[in-house]
């Protein structure tokens, strides 16, 4: 009987071969998977764990204009019961936005010489020395003291009036008591950051500087500024804010001699330049500095304009409160300008007891107390002019076109 055909198809031996191993291999793997991600009792799990953040601490420091002080502003506040001049009622209305920052600096544009030199307005500036601790006590922390009025009561009242500011508990730099005093570099740790801060003036009005007290006020002089920002460098500031007094009075727009005095400025290792002077504002400029192939952002305000002043005529009734956001990475110590906040401010004037008074109001707040009801003292030719000075110091005027300084490798 012939033999039935097989039912089992004939492969070549070679291809079978091939074929087991391939399923063997493939079994493998999967039992592999199966075992590898299961849960098993004992043995952890392997997690990816994220790179950290970056340690970092930011600080905010409030810049204003110009405290021009004249004898209206000084005798309103006076107390006729017991003669002290309490001029933190002014402030009153701006008291959070001075104390809440980490630090705050002002303009000093009078001399605190004391009574027996005689309290003066313009043309040569001397106020009761209770303006310091007043000040001090709304929260400021700093007043700058190189401007043109720093020798209107001569080289003794700039040291009166450095000896004021101490003792009610205020920084100050600019002006100075003694050589060694000027040899210092005004360096101040807020939070772990180190802030440096330098003064200059261009004018002290035509009043020379005493021969033999050179030290007494801070002239602009750009070698001496060149080797104060480099001490200050090598002192360990983390960032250097420069104060010139600068530009011309009641001019809107920076100068030729402004703009290129920022830029060596800048080029010399300045972070951010606040401008006083013109009793106006004038504009703001973010700044995009290479140096030695490092792009870091810069900023200057030309000029912050009058903060209390009895000068009641368009532009000078109004200046700016600067808040600045400053962060320093604390793993590679980078530090830099984070947030800039500008707060335009006005000057408002008022009538009780028989006289004239002064407050600094935040423009933006007082537009919006008053169509609330909520300002009794606000009138309606108040409300139009706050108006007006929020659009007179809007964006399009405040801003000037960001551009980048190219600075060479020193």
């Amino acid at each position: 009987m012939p033999a039935r055909p097989s039912l089992t198809p004939i492969f070549n031996s070679g291809v079978a071969v091939v074929l087991r191993k391939f399923l063997f291999v493939v079994l493998v793997l999967l039992l592999s998977v199966f075992f590898c991600t299961k849960d098993r009792p004992g043995v952890p799990k392997k997690e990816i764990v994220p790179a950290p953040e970056p340690r970092q601490v930011s600080i905010t420091i409030a810049a204003m204009g110009d405290f021009l002080m004249h004898l209206p502003v000084v005798y309103s506040v006076k107390d006729p019961l017991t003669g002290r001049f309490e001029f933190g009622k002014i402030f009153s209305p701006v008291k959070e936005l001075i104390a809440g920052a980490d630090y705050s600096i002002a303009n000093l544009e009078t001399r605190l010489a004391g009574a027996a030199a005689g309290y003066s307005g313009y043309p040569r500036f001397n106020c009761p020395a209770d303006l310091a601790a007043e000040m001090h006590a709304c929260g400021l922390d700093m007043f700058l003291t190189a401007n043109n009025h720093s020798l209107d009561k001569g080289a003794e009242g700039v040291i009166a009036t450095i000896r004021n500011l101490a003792a009610a508990g205020m920084d100050h730099v600019g002006t100075y008591a003694s050589a060694e005093e000027k040899a210092q570099p005004f360096l101040k740790d807020i939070k772990g950051v180190k802030v440096g801060i330098l003064n200059y003036t261009s004018s002290t009005n035509g009043l020379p500087v005493p021969k033999d007290k050179p030290y007494l006020v801070n002239l602009i002089d750009r070698p001496v500024m060149l080797e104060e920002i480099k001490k200050m460098r090598q002192a360990g500031a983390d960032v250097i804010i420069a104060c010139p007094h600068f530009g011309t009075e009641y001019s809107r727009s920076p100068g030729k001699e402004q703009r290129d005095l920022v830029d060596f400025l800048f080029q010399s290792g300045v972070d951010i330049v606040l401008g006083n002077h013109p009793h106006v504002v004038q504009p703001v400029q973010f700044r995009t500095v290479t140096e030695n192939g490092v792009r870091k952002k810069k900023f200057v305000v030309y000029s912050l304009g009058n903060f209390i002043s009895n000068q009641r005529w368009r532009y000078s009734d109004s200046g700016l409160l600067v808040n600045l956001k400053i962060t320093k990475n604390l793993d590679d110590g980078e530090t830099f300008l984070e947030d800039v906040e500008l707060i335009p401010v006005w000057v408002d004037t008022y009538q009780a007891r028989g006289q004239y008074n002064y407050r600094v109001l935040p423009v933006e707040e007082a537009i919006k107390n008053y169509e609330e009801g909520s300002d009794p003292l606000l009138t309606a030719a108040d409300y139009q002019r706050l108006k007006q000075v929020a659009e007179e110091l809007g964006p399009d005027f405040l801003f000037l076109k960001e551009d980048a300084l190219e600075i060479a490798k020193q």
